[in-house]
């Protein structure tokens, strides 16, 4: 601990400190509460609300144009808040494009995606992605202006509602799926408090900007859809690959058991990453626009969270069955067979996902693009060759193995970054 002191400030630690414990606090309530939901929802369900949140995340990546991640970057507060106001137009103007597509053909996407059960579901897309702009462009907007307690809070906002709308919606036996209902609750709370917590701040820098100020600096920071939004969908469409095809492959059944493994563990890992890469990200860009050297940092970092990762994720691959048998049910032991085969690649996307920040500090966007897309069609031809051979576990062994692989080589790419330009 005390070499990590050596290379990051006190006042660092302690920001991360607001922001992961906010998030380790909401993953460990959602964590409790598992086996709960796990008795009130069957893996249909899951997979049904798995699907759901697949399609509305991919979407939500063009619903800001990832111009969200540009509030980091202006040196005038005025800017960060044109910035601001742009990703809230963008989302409106998404979600009302989204509106005319899904109103009148909801039922008959429902059907392409082989699950009935989603058309009613489409509708609500629209809502989601308006408050996913707001959430969005509320954090990144906070974590400039270093709020982080309000970051940490938003968290435990967003996964209380989630889990008390879920949980309620089950217990009473709603006659809708409260997995999904709940996270657009979770969204609306969220986005809601988040606003309220940056509101005085957004006024004291001045009101709503004019569109010829959000238009510059929407020119000045082109690269972020041109790029980052491309990155961001692929990337996101790689995720959702396996809900998607096993939904179409196989069954509900068996993308909710995926889904609701996957997310038992990988909620909590992408939640710990975001918060270490948000943290980190804005200590390291200030370290670096001062001239510092940032690959010694990184290479330490990297070397801690492996060393860190390895023994929890090496338990995960040894014991993920028997402990989904004995804490969930017998119906959930086949996720975590999938959470064993999956376990390399949860291992190095605990590794890597903290740097992925890096490509972006020295505008290597373009060919982040271009791995992403190899990676998106390995992923596919992974899955697809496995569901053809009619084989579920290899479809997941195949895809484990090349996701385990990109993610290895673009750790070594972002740690290359740093050490060319130190």
């Amino acid at each position: 601990m005390s070499k990590l002191l050596h290379f990051l400030k006190i006042e660092a630690i302690r920001n991360f400190s607001k922001v992961f414990m906010g998030s380790m606090a909401a993953q460990g309530i959602s964590l409790l509460l598992a086996p709960v939901l796990s008795r009130l929802f069957g893996p249909g369900e899951f997979g049904l609300a798995g699907l759901y949140l697949s399609i509305a995340g991919m979407l939500s990546v063009l619903s800001t144009g990832k111009y969200e991640q540009a509030i980091m970057l202006p040196r005038r507060d005025e800017d960060a808040v044109s910035l601001f106001w742009l990703v809230l137009h963008i989302s409106l103007a998404v979600s009302i494009l989204t509106a005319i597509v899904v109103i009148p053909f909801h039922g008959h996407l429902a059907v392409w995606a082989n699950n009935e059960d989603l058309g009613p579901w489409l509708l609500l897309l629209p809502l989601s992605l308006i408050l996913h702009g707001m959430y969005q462009a509320s954090v990144f907007f906070a974590n400039r202006k270093k709020q982080f307690g309000l970051m940490g809070r938003g968290t435990l906002v967003q996964y209380g509602a989630l889990n008390a709308f879920r949980i309620l919606s089950g217990w009473l036996r709603a006659p809708f799926n409260g997995l999904i209902a709940g996270h657009i609750a979770a969204q609306l709370t969220a986005a809601a408090y988040l606003i309220r917590g940056i509101r005085r701040t957004l006024r004291g820098i001045g009101g709503v900007p004019s569109r010829k100020s959000m238009w510059e600096q929407a020119v000045k920071y082109a690269q972020y859809p041109g790029f980052n939004m491309v990155l961001s969908f692929t990337n996101t469409l790689s995720g959702s690959l396996p809900v998607l095809l096993f939904t179409w492959g196989f069954s509900a059944e068996i993308a909710g058991l995926y889904a609701f493994g996957y997310a038992f563990v990988f909620r909590p890992l992408s939640l710990f990453s975001q918060s270490a890469s948000q943290v980190l990200s804005q200590k390291i860009i200030e370290d670096y626009h001062q001239g510092k050297k940032i690959y010694e940092p990184l290479k330490k970092l990297a070397r801690r969270f492996f060393i860190g990762g390895l023994p929890a994720f090496a338990m995960l691959a040894a014991l993920a069955p028997a402990l989904f048998g004995f804490v969930f049910s017998d119906d959930y032991t086949r996720a975590g067979v999938f959470l064993q085969i999956l376990s390399p690649y949860l291992l190095m996307v605990f590794v890597a996902s903290p740097l992925s920040f890096v490509p972006e500090l020295y505008f290597r966007q373009k060919k982040a693009m271009v791995i992403d897309l190899v990676y998106l069609f390995l992923r596919f031809a992974a899955l697809y060759a496995g569901i053809k051979a009619g084989s579920l576990i290899l479809a997941l062994a195949l895809f484990s193995g090349v996701s385990t692989l990109v993610v290895s080589y673009n750790l070594f790419w972002y740690l290359s970054l740093a050490r060319k330009h130190a």
